[in-house]
């Protein structure tokens, strides 16, 4: 009887409401569908509440997921507004059906043996990447009374990322979630071995030993993002708002970081030139690591003492190193992945993508077809943007730090990347060109 209870409920929440990230569109990496029109792009400018604006600027008021979607107050919206309503409830002290939906009160977390089971190489609450990953496996799971177990693998074993997938096939899992280029080749190789198990790999697709992408078996899905287009606004509105000295610190040269990285620098080009400047400097790294580190610390302190005053953190837990070296230069940064703004008010806006949601459409759709991928999922890898509303910048339930960019602009420079009207290179291959100055260190050192 408890299921059928809390699937009727996740049936009007998931199916319904989860539109924050896809909406039930989706863009496959060949075919790019999922288009919007033009007249519901309008609104979304037009739309943008008075008490967003003008002396409320300084701090944005609301509720939402903040994914970086504008308010919306048209009928059209009005199951993204639900499901924004919904998450903010789920934040709040308040008690109700929805926030009783995030407390494990039928205990379906199990150390081992959960039929969904999160296999990660890092923490699980990297105040980042992996919590969001994590977040989305529990909202579906309390929400829908389906088990899960979550399992960290040794990366110093060479076979570590194998050997994770293999424990949690040997537990049981009907379908194993992980995210990262570290997983590629080991999905590639058990893709086929174990064809009863179903594979949600994000940020990724299979390879073989070579590094080389091979076909994607029915039983995986793949979810990607159009970091670029969160990249692009981080980096255009810091200019906006001010600020002539940049960085940016990328955790290994891998598809997700570059895009995030190259989005940037397009961004802040396009600022630049719209401005008229010409005194806009940007150093640019990658660390080739995703952990906090004292030669990121040391490069980050650097940068900062030589006048630096925002760089962008792009990569796992590496921020941690740079916010002890922006607390101690007296400096700025930018979070990744999701909003890091209350980490610290050193924090001044955040590139995101909204993995969370992008998690719980993917394993819906696992579970409606019948523990199994449908049609449309498998063997498929799909990139979400911002016309699915899963790139942006947070805007809802967090700290506005912003202090000349107003919504109004904000909302202007939006509009124009959803309908299009502003063109975001996803290439990584050759580095974009810019107009100003941009100071490369070699990677690693």
């Amino acid at each position: 009887m408890r299921k059928k209870i809390v699937y009727r409920i996740v049936g009007l929440l998931l199916a319904g409401a989860l539109v924050g990230c896809a909406g039930g569109q989706q863009q496959t990496v060949s075919t790019g569908t999922g288009n919007v029109s033009e007249d519901a792009a309008a609104d979304t400018e037009k739309n943008i509440t008075k008490e967003n604006q003008g002396e409320d600027a300084g701090k944005v008021k609301g509720t939402g997921n903040g994914t970086g979607s504008i308010p919306q107050e048209s009928d059209v919206q009005a199951a993204e507004k639900n499901f924004e309503a919904w998450q903010a409830l789920l934040k709040s002290p308040a008690e109700g059906p929805e926030k009783k939906l995030m407390e494990d009160i039928y205990g379906d977390y199990k150390e081992q043996g959960g039929e969904i089971a999160f296999v990660t190489d890092g923490s699980i609450k990297d105040g980042s990447y992996n919590d969001a990953i994590y977040k989305g496996i529990r909202m579906y799971a309390f929400s829908a009374g389906v088990s899960f177990s979550h399992y960290n693998i040794d990366i110093n074993q060479p076979d570590g990322y194998q050997e994770g997938l293999r424990q949690a096939v040997s537990n049981q899992a009907k379908i194993i979630v992980c995210g990262g280029d570290g997983f590629e080749e080991a999905v590639g190789t058990l893709q086929s071995e174990y064809p009863e198990v179903s594979f949600l790999l994000i940020d990724g697709v299979p390879v073989n030993e070579l590094g080389v992408a091979v076909a994607i078996e029915d039983n995986v899905h793949c979810v990607s993002f159009e970091e670029e287009e969160s990249g692009y606004l981080a980096g255009y509105l810091t200019v906006f708002d001010g600020y002539r000295n940049l960085g940016f610190i990328g955790g290994k040269e891998v598809p997700p970081v570059m895009r995030y990285g190259y989005g940037y620098l397009q961004g802040i080009d396009d600022a630049a030139e719209d401005m008229g400047l010409s005194n806009v400097t940007v150093h640019y790294w990658y660390a080739d690591s995703y952990e906090p580190s004292q030669k990121i610390r040391d490069k980050a302190l650097g940068w900062y003492e030589e006048g630096t005053e925002v760089i962008f953190a792009c990569g796992g837990s590496l921020y941690q190193s740079v916010l002890e070296a922006a607390e101690e230069g007296d400096g700025l940064l930018i979070g990744v992945d999701v909003d890091q703004s209350t980490l610290s008010e050193r924090f001044l806006t955040s590139a995101t993508k909204d993995i969370s949601n992008a998690v719980i459409i993917s394993l819906d759709d696992f579970y409606a077809a019948g523990k199994e991928w449908s049609d449309g999922f498998a063997g498929e890898a799909v990139r979400y943007g911002m016309k699915e509303n899963c790139t942006g910048i947070p805007i809802y339930d967090t700290e506005w730090r912003f202090n000349a960019l107003t919504m109004e602009k904000f909302g202007e420079l939006h509009r124009r990347i959803k309908l299009g009207e502003i063109s975001i290179s996803d290439e990584i291959d050759v580095q974009p060109q810019v107009s100003f100055t941009l100071n490369v260190d070699k990677t690693g050192d």
